[in-house]
This record gives C-alpha cells, structure tokens and sequence, in this order.
C-alpha cells in the first residue's frame, strides 16, 4: 500500500511554490546544497515562501520531517509541518479538500483515498510541475519508481470510475508496505482450507475455520 503525497485542487499558485519538493524532499532524492549549484533550476525562485505540509503521525511522515531543514535551506522554503493522529487526519482531510480549505498545500494520503477523492477533483495533477524544467531538476527521474506505483498513481475518471494506469500523474509516491500471509497448514489441514489468495477467499476460510 503506497503512501504519497499530493496537492490539492485549487493550491496551484500554492504548490507551484512547493513544486520544487518534488525534485527534493518528496522524493527522497534531496540534493545538497553544493550539488543543486551546479544544475540549470533555480532552487531559491521562491525563496521566501512558506507552505503548509500535513500528514498522519506515522513513521513515513518522521522521514519527511527529518529532510525539513535540508529542503528550507536549498530552497528558502519555509515547511511547517501540520501532523495529526491517524483517525483524526484521515477525517479532517476529508473535509480539508471537500470544502477546498486554502490551509493545506501539501498533504499526505493512500491510494485508496486518492483514489476516492478523484471523482470530486479534489487533487491537483501534477504533470505540468513535473515537466516544467524551471519546477522539476532535470536529474530527477519520476520513471525510477517501481512502475505498479506510478500507475496507481496515474489515472484518468471514467464515468466515476478511476482507469489507473493511464492519465494524468496525482501523487508522488515516498514509501509502501508490503502485506504478506502468514498461515499454519497444519491448521488449515485439519479443516480442509485451501490457502486463501484473495480477500473473498480470506473471509470464507475465516468463517469456516
């Protein structure tokens, strides 16, 4: 289950500011100092500016934060991190990006949540700062992500539905866990359960067992 991070709709004059996090901070990939010298983006444009990141408190959002200063001294970005427990967030960014609230410019979500705030166009696309040389280093690289995770990331809506894989990109993604089954055959031996492979399969060997 990959963890991203987007903008939401209506932040663009906002997350143009932020867009250089996609070169930097978001991507896990931040360049020092000295190194951003040498390139041809002008790291500091919006030196400056300030930006509000919110997140759930979780550990992915523990290795954001510990980029924070780096990032604000490349850019000259000020990031003030807005970080809730996990229930709280969830909810309250609902709400956040259903009443297109101007406090947020960065946040943090799942792809099932992308995933069902995409009807309503909540997010922001982020194609055009990914492929504006002046937004987006040019040694950045978004097809070094494993590609399941860019295309649950990219999507178009059909009929209310979400088509992934093609589309325009709504995240970054900056982390994922893998689920995995841990079973005893023995057990399942014993009450004739063949090894579920899917959760429909899951739910009737729990009920037989």
């Amino acid at each position: 289950m990959p963890r991203t991070l987007a903008a939401p709709r209506g932040h663009s004059y906002h997350f143009v500011k932020a867009a250089l996090i996609c070169s930097t901070l978001l991507s896990g990939a931040a360049a020092s100092f000295g190194q951003a010298k040498a390139e041809d983006i002008n790291w500091r444009q919006f030196e400056g500016a300030s930006i509000v990141w919110a997140y759930d408190i979780h550990p992915y959002a523990d290795a954001v934060a510990a980029q924070l200063p780096e990032f604000e001294k490349l850019t000259g970005i000020k990031v003030t991190p807005e970080l809730y427990p996990d229930d709280a967030y969830w909810n309250k960014l609902t709400i956040q990006l259903s009443t297109k609230s101007p406090s947020w410019d960065v946040v943090g979500t799942g792809i099932q949540p992308a995933w069902d705030l995409a009807p309503g166009q909540l997010l922001e696309p982020l194609d055009r700062y990914l492929n504006d040389p002046k937004l987006t280093s040019a040694s950045y690289d978004y097809k070094d992500f494993f590609p399941a995770l860019r295309d649950a990331l990219t999507w178009q809506v059909n009929g209310g539905q979400i088509e992934p894989g093609r589309g325009q990109v709504w995240a970054i993604p900056h982390g994922f866990e893998n689920i995995q089954l841990f079973y005893r055959k023995d057990i399942l031996d014993k009450h004739g359960i063949k090894v579920p492979t899917t959760p429909p399969e899951m739910s009737a060997a729990c009920e037989k067992s």
